[in-house]
């Protein structure tokens, strides 16, 4: 019995397979489109039959598991279904080289989706293509006025109806969309546009736009409609139209480009076709072959091209993360705030009450490569930087003063024999002066300068933790009053290129601030939290919440369980696979959602709703607590968080209990669950 089920094939996965042909990974359009390709009945059957048995093939010759999921392997055996029913008369015989075309289908598909996978590019519907032609050869392409298609009276009636009342060119438009299944009628066309119209609106321009062009094209090359089959503009445009690259104006010319391209490799196909054609085996179409030679030549030079920051203007996006245009668009911005986002969460290297003598960009010394960076002093009530008249340096109040760890990691390089400059004078050979450079093993690196003379107690290799005691502030270097100097750089060398970098947390004029970054004259503390109630997502691995809301259309639940991400680290997992990282920080939890997860139109989760691009949550309770961004107050026997528009509900002993969003006032509550029932 497990051999058998090993060999078998979801109908879930072959429902993916129609979503792949018009790009629409939803069961909702996936449905739509297998629908539309039931105008006749018989054709239908047989797409069915060749996606069944190429998708078991691929199985079977242990295919990609995620691919195969995907319902990439089952494309070509559909392609292959609907084009023999639709070219060559339906004898018994022709459903032979239906099996056959897709068992090969299956295994070409296999075979060209392991040599694509080196260079991430799509096999399409090119196992279709190399077999179709075969068999087209081998069996003959039957003229369309001697084949004997069985339609469904009634909607073929109202196709006819449609085809009378409507301009040609209108109708030849809206059919062109089914063309992409080889149907040459409107309700196919129809149902094609609104599976494409509900999975992603910029789909829908996209495709629009591909008919448009590809009809204007069609006329400029042919000199009229006659022989119109636009499914190679359509399928150009929606492959192109933030599919396989990012949506952008500089994605929209490369998309028109490759869409008129693909006009004229069609009749060069055709051209080619009609000259190796014979009476025995009739005129072959071009089918799809435009569309795949245009989109692999278009997609290579792309996917070869280093993805930098600097180079941004045409971006594909890997193909496992593909998901709608607009899904795109949303992992396009995170993947280039990750890029630029620092990975390290510091927090002020000092205990108690510091200024910004000088910030980012500082009118002195922090300007072009070193300038995200910050000195740090002490002044008094009278902002006074001394007691008298600051000649000697024990009278500067930072002078002496411990230096912190900003973060945990490991010290790299020190420097602790320079001798430290008298009040108002620097030494500029020897810039940066006593200094501790901590490598935080994430390709970032801390570095403070200016120490006290002998005064760095840590030596290189030794570990530190965030908050352990480095060393004292001196007045060394080019540092004409004492005063700490911190930096984040991924180069380990003394006067290193800086990055933009922000502290985790802290006490910003006396407001306690998240993700801040300090500016000249603002009083900075290091934050400090007591409190009898905690609370945090972090060791939870195992557990399952179910979370239940009441919207306007009845109950909705949700189930999420902890568990890790790819590197071990704690994350939020969801049913449907959608992660949510942990990000542990000193006071604070932040809820990070994955790349891949998005909601959207036909996949919305409240939960999604609420994260958005992710929250930062206070571990610690304290009635009256204030950041930031938030508030905790307490009300009954429970704490409440409240972040902009919504409110977390805590308990301190058993953590996140109800959740409250107030813009579309939906009510979770959580339920803990020991072991989960399947």
């Amino acid at each position: 019995m497990n051999n058998i089920s090993q060999f078998t094939c979801p109908p879930k996965v072959m429902l993916r397979s129609y979503g792949v042909l018009a790009f629409s990974a939803h069961p909702i359009p996936a449905t739509l489109i297998l629908i539309a390709t039931f105008f006749h009945p018989i054709v239908g059957l047989m797409g069915v039959v060749g996606n069944l048995i190429s998708n078991i093939t691929a199985k079977w010759i242990h295919a990609n598991k995620e691919a195969w999921n995907a319902g990439v392997f089952g494309v070509s055996g559909i392609l292959i279904g609907l084009a023999l029913g639709m070219y060559t008369e339906q004898t018994f015989r022709l459903w032979i080289f239906l099996i056959g075309g897709s068992i090969f289908s299956g295994i070409l598909s296999v075979m060209l989706g392991n040599f694509f996978s080196r260079y991430d590019l799509p096999i399409l519907s090119l196992p279709f293509m190399l077999i179709i032609w075969l068999l087209l050869l081998t069996i003959g392409v039957a003229e369309s006025d001697t084949l004997s298609l069985t339609t469904i009276p009634f909607v073929k009636s109202i196709d006819i109806w449609l085809f009378n009342i409507l301009p040609l060119t209108l109708f030849e438009y809206i059919k062109m969309f089914g063309n992409i299944l080889f149907q040459e009628n409107l309700i196919s066309g129809i149902f094609v546009l609104v599976a494409i119209g509900l999975y992603s609106r910029i789909s829908l321009l996209y495709g629009l736009w591909g008919g448009i062009l590809g009809l204007i094209t069609y006329v400029f090359i042919h000199g009229s409609l006659d022989g119109f089959h636009g499914l190679n503009f359509t399928l150009t445009a929606l492959a192109f139209g933030g599919f396989f690259i990012v949506n952008n104006k500089h994605a929209f010319i490369f998309t028109s480009f490759a869409i008129v391209s693909t006009g004229l490799v069609d009749l060069a196909t055709i051209k080619v076709l009609n000259a190796i054609s014979s009476e025995s085996t009739g005129d072959l179409p071009s089918l799809v072959f435009a569309f795949n030679i245009i989109t692999l030549i278009f997609l290579f030079p792309l996917k070869m091209l280093p993805q930098t920051i600097d180079n941004l203007r045409l971006t594909p996006i890997p193909l496992y993360l593909i998901r709608s245009p607009e899904s795109n668009i949303k992992w396009f911005r995170r993947w280039i705030g990750n890029k630029a986002k620092q990975k390290t969460i510091i927090t002020f290297p000092f205990i108690g009450e510091w200024t910004i003598l000088q910030g980012n960009k500082g009118e002195w010394t922090h300007k072009g490569i070193g300038r995200y960076a910050w000195d740090f002093i002490i002044r008094d009530e009278r902002k006074h930087q001394a007691s008298g008249f600051g000649l000697e340096l024990t009278d500067f109040y930072a002078f002496g003063l411990p230096v912190l760890a900003p973060a945990p990691g490991t010290v790299y390089a020190i420097e602790n024999q320079i001798e430290d400059n008298l009040p108002g004078e620097a030494v500029t050979d020897r810039n940066w002066g006593n200094y501790v450079i901590i490598n935080h093993g994430n390709g970032e690196f801390s570095e403070l300068s200016h120490f006290k003379q002998y005064s760095i107690i840590v030596v290189p290799g030794q570990y530190v933790q965030r908050g352990d005691i480095i060393g004292y502030c001196g007045n060394s270097g080019r540092s004409p009053i004492p005063h700490i100097h911190f930096q984040l750089q991924t180069i380990p060398e003394i006067g290193a290129p800086t990055i933009a970098s922000r502290f985790s947390e802290g006490i910003i004029n006396k407001k306690i601030n998240v993700e801040c970054i300090p500016d000249k004259d603002d009083s900075v503390t290091i934050l400090n939290i007591e409190s009898k109630d905690e609370w945090s997502l972090l060791g939870l691995e195992g557990e399952s919440w179910i979370f239940e809301s009441q919207g306007r259309f009845g109950k909705q639940k949700e189930e999420l369980s902890f568990s890790t991400d790819n590197l071990g680290l704690p994350a939020i997992v969801s049913t449907d696979n959608r992660l949510w990282h942990l990000i542990d920080r000193p006071s604070f939890i932040e809820i990070r959602p994955d790349f891949k997860t998005y909601p959207s139109l036909l996949n919305n989760s409240v939960w999604m709703n609420i994260i958005g691009d992710g929250v930062i949550l206070p571990k610690k309770l304290v009635d009256g607590f204030k950041w930031h961004g938030g508030k905790v107050y307490k009300k009954f026997n429970y704490f409440i968080i409240e972040i902009a528009n919504i409110e977390f509900y805590i308990h301190s002993d058993s953590g996140l209990e109800k959740v409250i969003n107030k813009k579309t006032k939906l009510i979770f509550e959580r339920i803990k669950i020991e072991k989960l029932k399947r």
